[in-house]
């Protein structure tokens, strides 16, 4: 799985910063073309990271993974968009992660803050795409901090606790679903897979293999076509409904 991580991870991130500059240089004459204050979106999610690791037994098992090895979680992300089909972003994420077996169990909990491209997958096949709806991929890497407790289950009261003193970096790569209500809000779905580079969230370092975790979550995007009310002016369009011409380049084509 590592490998398949870092590959898409590459795979996305070059997408990402490579052809948006390369489209842009082609094709933007005689259209209106977006600065670096104008065309980005604020989004806030929630659901669950569920753990994968030496004390997770139900990687295969999804509803037993959603109740016994994973925890709520929340995260925020704020992205710069080049067009409809590329953007960057920071994101913070905060997530519980549990796990047990026949000797042990743990609790942590993870502070995660990255950087990710992500591609708009229905646009960049569909060049006139008119739906409603967006199917995006994105990767990234970020640090992390966790704090992880692991509890004896033969010995009453014997616990271990593994503090991160630094952060440590993370590597992930995700697909979403978007729904797009009017111009501005759109309602997402989302699910990432994280490969953490130590092998000590659930306190037990049993072989030389990462630990992961993933983020299933509900969220909403808010689009803002610029952050100081400056693209009003240059054009009547926005991140809704308009076509090629007149000057005018939409975030998304309706």
């Amino acid at each position: 799985m590592k490998k398949q991580i870092k590959l898409l991870l590459a795979v996305v991130l070059i997408t990402t910063l490579v052809i948006p500059y390369t489209t842009s240089a082609q094709g933007w004459s005689g259209r209106w073309k977006p600065g670096f204050w104008d065309m980005w979106s604020i989004s806030v999610n929630a659901g669950q990271t569920s753990f994968f690791g030496d004390l997770s037994l139900y990687d295969t098992d999804i509803v037993g993974k959603l109740t016994n090895e994973s925890g709520p979680a929340f995260s925020g992300i704020f992205s710069k968009h080049f067009n409809d089909k590329f953007s960057i972003g920071g994101q913070l994420l905060y997530g519980n992660l549990k796990g047990a077996n026949a000797v042990s169990a743990f609790d942590a909990s993870v502070m995660e803050l990255n950087l990710q491209g992500k591609v708009n997958l229905l646009n960049l096949i569909i060049p006139d795409n008119m739906s409603d709806f967006d199917i995006t991929m994105y990767g990234g890497i970020g640090q992390f901090t966790f704090k992880s407790i692991q509890y004896s289950l033969k010995e009453a009261g014997e616990t271990s606790t593994e503090d991160t003193g630094t952060p440590e970096f993370v590597y992930f790569v995700g697909m979403g679903l978007e729904y797009k209500i009017g111009d501005r809000i759109g309602i997402n779905v989302d699910m990432s897979m994280r490969q953490a580079q130590n092998d000590k969230l659930d306190d037990l370092a049993k072989n030389d293999n990462f630990d992961y975790y993933s983020y299933v979550s509900i969220g909403v995007t808010y689009y803002i076509e610029s952050l100081f009310g400056g693209g009003s002016k240059k054009r009547s369009g926005g991140f809704g409904r308009s076509s090629r011409g007149g000057g005018r380049m939409p975030m998304r084509r309706r």
